[in-house]
C-alpha cells in the first residue's frame, strides 16, 4: 500500500515544449504511476471526483530494429496519428528516470517545425530532416513502429490534482496523479500532498514508462538492455552494469 513506503516514491518531473496550462508559469509537471492492485477500491476513489473525459490513446513508438533508443532512454511516439512527441533526459546518468524533457510537433509536419525538430535530432544523436515528412524521418533513421502501446484514459480531477485512470491493452489498470508547479513553489510541499491523496490505497509503485512493461513481458532480453528497470528489477541492473565493467 501506498502510504506504508512513501520513501520509495519517485517523482518525474516533465518540462513540456508548449504550456499545458492556462498560467504558463506552472510548466513543471510532477507525476506518479502506479499498477492498481484493487480496482474496485480505485473505482469508489475515482467516484468522489470530477470526471473530465474518457478516450482512447493509442501510441505508436518507434525504434530500430535493435531498439537502440530505448536502450539509451530515448523515447519517440506518435500519439493518435496527430502528434511527434520525443521525451529523453540527456543528464540522466543514473537510470532514475524521474525528469525528462519533452517535445511535441503536430502532424503532418509543418515547415515551421523543421528547425526545432533537427536540433532535437542532433542532441540524440539521429539524421534530421530536409523535408516535413515523417517518413524520411523514419527512413533516414532506420526506424519502425516498435511497439503499440494502446489504452483507454479516463481523466479526473479535483482541486488539486489530475488523475488518470489507464486500461492499457494486455498490460493491466493504472493510476497516475498528477500536478503542475512553477519553478517557485516548494515542490517537496507538492509531493507530499500528493501522497496524502492517494494514501490506502492498494497501488504498486511504477517507476518506469509503459515501454518498459512492455518489453519485460514481450521480449526480456531488450528489457535488460534498457537504462531504466522496475523498482524490482533494480538489483538485477547492478548485476549486469557490474557484468559489463
Amino acid at each position: 500500500m501506498v502510504g506504508h513506503e512513501p520513501s520509495k516514491l519517485t517523482i518525474r518531473v516533465r518540462i513540456p515544449v508548449d504550456a499545458l496550462l492556462s498560467d504558463k508559469m506552472k510548466n513543471i509537471e510532477i507525476e506518479l504511476k502506479f499498477q492498481i492492485l484493487d480496482e474496485n477500491q480505485a473505482r469508489n476513489f475515482l467516484k468522489s471526483l470530477d470526471l473530465i473525459n474518457k478516450k482512447r490513446i493509442v501510441d505508436i513508438y518507434l525504434d530500430t530494429r535493435d531498439a537502440k533508443l530505448y536502450k539509451n532512454g530515448f523515447f519517440i511516439r506518435i500519439r493518435d496519428n496527430r502528434t511527434l512527441d520525443f521525451k529523453y533526459n540527456l543528464r540522466d546518468m543514473e537510470g532514475k528516470h524521474e525528469h525528462c524533457e519533452e517535445h511535441s510537433f503536430s502532424l503532418p509536419l509543418k515547415v515551421d517545425s523543421l528547425d526545432e525538430i533537427n536540433q532535437v535530432c542532433k542532441a540524440l544523436g539521429l539524421l534530421g530532416i530536409s523535408s516535413p515528412s515523417l517518413e524520411e524521418f523514419k527512413i533516414k533513421n532506420n526506424f519502425i513502429d516498435s511497439m503499440i502501446i494502446d489504452k483507454i484514459r479516463e481523466l479526473y480531477k479535483d482541486e488539486d490534482f489530475g488523475f488518470c485512470f489507464d486500461d492499457v491493452k494486455e498490460m493491466g489498470e493504472f493510476l497516475e496523479v498528477e500536478a503542475y508547479a512553477s519553478k517557485e513553489e516548494n515542490l517537496e510541499e507538492v509531493k507530499n500532498k500528493m501522497r496524502e491523496r492517494i494514501k490506502g490505497l492498494k497501488l504498486k509503485l511504477i517507476t518506469t514508462g509503459y515501454n518498459e512493461l512492455y518489453w519485460k513481458k514481450h521480449n526480456i532480453e531488450i528489457y535488460k538492455q534498457g537504462k531504466y528497470f522496475l523498482e524490482e528489477d533494480k538489483n538485477e541492473k547492478s548485476k549486469i552494469q557490474t557484468d559489463k565493467g
